[in-house]
């Protein structure tokens, strides 16, 4: 596919796109493309006289601010459906609405099996479930939840990453399930970990009391 480069008053951003991006990290983005210029084409697809991005709406924006009348993009000849897996494809970091994500995968399930929608994108047929369970939800329960998951990302600067082998999966798991907080494996974990800090220090203050009877008693000898 050829790039080209088509106007801004040309294009719009389409309202599915499940990627957020908050204030600050905009202002990095925008302050980026000021310093290196637009490097990356936006996927966009034509849809009467317009052109509909598929992935690249925040630097569209950050463009948008920065004065451009033109940028460059490539364009897909797909439909909306096809639109809506490419842009859950593409954007498969950063913060996602869930329930954006629900609208657009109850649109793509009208046209394919969940094990099809597997295949297709980036998500698996149980996180698809549970992304469709909530437009079961009431609107104000869904408002909640949406709430509690920004506020979580605001206050959770720091994500921990694991590696565990399969062999040693069945124990993590077990020792998860014996904390207090076991239902939310989250909590369970730091509860874990500060057990473990607790028995670490309790074990040193025992071994230095150990030493320091041992020196004692050489001294006395």
């Amino acid at each position: 596919m050829k790039t080209e480069k088509i106007p801004m008053e040309l294009i719009e951003e389409n309202n599915y796109n499940p990627n957020e991006m908050d204030e600050n990290k905009f202002k990095k983005l925008v302050l980026n493309i000021k310093r290196k210029g637009f490097r990356k084409p936006i996927e966009v697809r034509k849809v009467g006289e317009k052109y509909v991005i598929i992935d690249g709406a925040h630097r569209f924006r950050a463009c948008k601010e920065l004065g451009y009348t033109e940028i460059d993009c490539i364009v897909d000849d797909v439909d909306e459906t096809e639109a809506m897996i490419d842009t859950l494809n593409a954007n498969i970091h950063g913060t996602h609405n869930p329930y954006k994500e629900a609208q657009i995968f109850k649109q793509i399930h009208e046209r394919y099996t969940l094990r099809d929608i597997e295949k297709l994108t980036i998500f698996n047929q149980s996180e698809i479930k549970d992304r469709l369970e909530l437009l079961s939800l009431s609107p104000a329960i869904q408002k909640e939840i949406e709430k509690r998951e920004k506020a979580e990302a605001r206050e959770a600067p720091v994500v921990l990453t694991f590696m565990i082998k399969e062999a040693e999966k069945e124990i993590v798991m077990k020792a998860l399930d014996l904390c207090e907080n076991s239902s939310d494996k989250n909590k369970a974990l730091v509860e874990l970990c500060q057990k473990s800090l607790n028995f670490m220090e309790v074990k040193n203050v025992g071994e230095e009391s150990e030493q320091s009877n041992e020196q004692s008693t050489s001294k006395t000898a």
